[in-house]
């Protein structure tokens, strides 16, 4: 698997976790995770990996910390 694909795989969760979604602040920060994600997928094509290496892992860390407020918000 290419880069380019698992960062649209990224993508394609975001867009699954919004249509689950019955929050509107929480379906609004899903949506625009997936437009960075497919804005960086993208722009992986023609940037090395080294220069969106910070990009990806901030876009991971703001995805866990919402998987983590909704393991809080169960619990």
């Amino acid at each position: 698997m290419t880069r380019q694909s698992e960062l649209f795989d990224r993508a394609a969760d975001c867009e699954r976790l919004m249509s689950v979604a019955s929050d509107p602040a929480r379906r609004g920060v899903l949506k625009q995770l997936r437009d960075m994600w497919i804005a960086l997928a993208n722009e992986s094509e023609v940037n090395p990996l080294r220069d969106l290496a910070k990009e990806i892992a901030a876009m991971d860390n703001i995805q866990a910390s919402l998987h983590e407020a909704k393991d809080d918000a169960i619990h």
